[in-house]
């Protein structure tokens, strides 16, 4: 006769119906396949979310760098508008298409203008490095320097919100810059100029094309695989070179 357990009034089961119910669960394996799955899970994500970040800085240091490429570009073009600007009358004997005489009106000392910017740049194929610097104590704001030859070239840029007495909020490098190489950011920047000059005549008294001015903006950043360089690494993952020609169009 089988032994009873009574679990109510109205319920009885036997002894080993009893234990077995009562102490059924999952096995050490079950639960160690579990713990797995669900270690692999978490890893599976945290490993997505950590690419995601990075690729997303990544694509952010690029953007500024982008940025502040482009902005070099544009401030040495604005710098030949404001070389044009700052020539009050400009030459009346310039090379003239039409009539192939030399009666056209032009700004002949573009690249190296009274009161304006000076590139010191000789006429025909000079070629120098600079770094673009923002000055407030001047009106031209904008300035650049010639840099001397690696590795004594400080090119590391600045943060700041808000220059004082200058409604400005960027990257910088002062015109002093004493001992300052790497700057406070991540990012640098340098700025080759370069005259490319077919004849030896300007454009202002020949038919042919003039000198052109050769920009070349480098910009490089530090990121996790790429440590600070003082100098132009080369194109690579932290790096952005643009480059564009400027003219004297008002030649013509």
């Amino acid at each position: 006769m089988k032994q009873l357990v009574e679990i109510d009034s109205k319920l009885k089961i036997s002894t080993k119906e009893f234990y077995r119910n009562r102490f059924a669960g999952q096995t050490l394996i079950e639960t160690l396949v579990a713990i797995f799955i669900l270690v692999m899970g978490i890893t599976a994500a945290l490993g997505l979310s950590i690419y995601a970040y990075a690729s997303s800085t990544n694509i952010t240091k690029q953007i500024i760098a982008t940025g502040l490429a482009r902005e070099g570009i544009e401030a040495v073009k604005n710098m030949r508008d404001t070389n044009w600007l700052k020539i009050a009358t400009p030459n009346d004997d310039c090379y003239d298409y039409p009539t192939m005489d030399d009666i056209a009106k032009c700004y002949k000392d573009w690249l190296n203008p009274n009161g304006g910017f000076d590139y010191n740049l000789s006429p025909a194929n000079d070629y120098k490095e600079y770094r673009l610097v923002v000055d407030p104590s001047t009106a031209l704001f904008w300035d650049i320097k010639v840099e001397p030859p690696p590795p004594n070239g400080k090119y590391g840029l600045n943060f700041d919100n808000n220059i004082t007495g200058v409604n400005f909020r960027g990257y910088y490098t002062t015109p002093t810059a004493s001992g300052d190489i790497h700057g406070t950011s991540e990012y640098y920047r340098k700025l080759i100029l370069s005259t490319q000059a077919p004849n030896s005549d300007p454009p202002f008294n020949q038919a042919s094309e003039g000198p052109r001015l050769l920009v070349i903006s480098q910009v490089w950043w530090t990121d996790k695989k790429c440590p600070r360089v003082q100098d132009w690494p080369g194109l690579g993952k932290c790096s952005i070179e643009l480059q564009t020609l400027l003219t004297n169009w008002k030649n013509y």
